[in-house]
């Protein structure tokens, strides 16, 4: 596979995984109804903070979806995706999609910055 196919490829994935991070802090901040049962349902103090949890994932989504912003983006992702992986184990739910989250995201990175991969 050339490096335009990766590139292309890691845009693709990059900007499915920024809106789907963009949506789920709009749904958090907006107060979406049938979204705040699931958060009420992990944690209550995940409700109680709910502005932050909607803030991060917002912020960081936008970060992960601009190319001169993408490094900063991808630490706060991955943060960010670590975090829900860990709300949902401690709440005994499903956590297997997060974990598909934090691998797309490192491919994402793999594919459009390669450089961060190699060894000298």
């Amino acid at each position: 596979m050339n490096e335009k196919t990766k590139n292309r490829i890691g845009n693709g994935i990059n900007y499915l995984l920024s809106a789907v991070l963009v949506i789920s802090g709009t749904l958090k901040l907006s107060g979406f109804e049938p979204y705040m049962e699931v958060i009420k349902g992990l944690n209550p103090n995940y409700y109680d903070n709910i502005y932050l949890i909607g803030f991060v994932a917002l912020i960081s989504g936008i970060l992960f979806a601009i190319p001169k912003t993408f490094t900063y983006g991808f630490i706060a992702a991955l943060v960010f995706l670590g975090g829900t992986v860990s709300a949902h184990m401690q709440a005994g739910d499903i956590y297997i999609p997060q974990i598909v989250f934090v691998l797309l995201t490192a491919l994402t990175a793999y594919l459009k910055r390669p450089e961060w991969f190699k060894t000298k």
